[in-house]
């Protein structure tokens, strides 16, 4: 991460002979720039940064509840910068203001027009990302990225955005996680983060695990190298859950140099909105599952060709649940 960052010298020379470099601001602490990019809840309108005022001003003054409000700050990357994000739950809409210059960009979703969410954890860099389509009916992506110490802001805007029960209080457990329950010796992690998915009142009709898929970097006529074999991961361990209004994805996320895997992905696809699920091979070895959603927008998940049959059972399940 590149930061362009000024010290204020403290030596004698500087005090004395160059004044206006003395002048410069204090060099930030590693802890004041980990807090720089965390996410902060907005709980008033007397809170909101003047920028976005006017467009709380109108519910402001007509004495409406304030709506459940996030800001994610400007976030330095190595290859592209982040804007500054305001994102705002209201009845039934999601509005994300994207700072730009003196003023800035007012991007609305529909609860029901939202394709699926997206919500991606690795080490310190979290991400929320909404793909769908807009009031303006268009389809669009819009995505914030925040420090991960701030994640839990972004519970209650993933549970309102998702197809659920109102009836059923989501933080209740949801029994259904039972069904994970014999993952605890295959692969406990994904036990977890299958269970922590569900939302209350949801019914698992089905779901697959795939460990890690790799392959030889060498030939057949080469496999080992000073009686090594080197393999390279074409796919992270990933998990499809069916259940009865959403498909869930989640995978490891898969960070160059690193050697463990602690971030993930989790992709949340309301059933309406899938238009198709296939099956096709990729290779003798591997799968492919293909969700098309609208707007030739596609998801594709790798799995080994052992998982036939479980994928089948899934697509014939998901047929009288699809679209409707």
């Amino acid at each position: 991460m590149l930061t362009k960052m000024r010290n204020k010298l403290h030596t004698p020379w500087s005090q004395g002979n160059l004044p206006s470099i003395a002048k410069l601001p204090k060099l930030l602490s590693g802890a004041e720039l980990t807090r720089s990019s965390w996410a902060t809840r907005i709980e008033s309108y007397a809170d909101v940064p003047d920028i976005y005022k006017n467009f709380f001003e109108p519910s402001f003054l007509s004495g409406r509840e304030f709506p459940y409000t996030v800001l994610t700050p400007t976030h330095e990357r190595f290859i592209r910068r982040q804007t500054e994000k305001l994102i705002s739950i209201f009845d039934s809409e999601i509005y994300i203001l994207e700072k730009s210059g003196d003023t800035f960009e007012t991007h609305c979703f529909p609860l029901g027009g939202i394709s699926y969410i997206e919500f991606r954890t690795a080490l310190l860099a979290s991400s929320f990302k909404i793909c769908g389509m807009t009031g303006q009916e268009v389809q669009s992506s819009i995505t914030l990225i925040f420090n991960s110490v701030t994640d839990y802001l972004f519970k209650p805007i993933l549970k309102r955005t998702r197809p659920t029960t109102p009836a059923i209080e989501n933080n209740v457990r949801n029994p259904e996680s039972e069904k994970f329950d014999h993952l605890a010796d295959i692969n406990f992690k994904f036990m977890n983060l299958a269970k922590h998915s569900l939302l209350g009142g949801e019914k698992v009709l089905q779901f697959i695990l795939q460990p890690e898929i790799r392959e030889s970097v060498l030939r057949e006529s080469a496999l080992t190298l000073l009686t090594k074999t080197f393999f390279k991961t074409i796919s992270p361990t990933h998990m499809l859950i069916l259940t009865d209004r959403e498909l869930i994805a989640i995978q490891e996320e898969m960070i160059p140099g690193a050697q463990n895997r602690y971030g993930g992905i989790w992709d949340y696809i309301p059933l309406i909105k899938i238009l198709s699920l296939s099956v096709s091979e990729r290779t003798d070895d591997l799968l492919v599952i293909t969700v098309q959603l609208p707007e030739d927008t596609n998801f594709e998940i790798l799995f080994q060709a052992s998982a036939r049959e479980e994928l089948n059972q899934l697509l014939e399940r998901s047929n009288e649940f699809i679209g409707k």
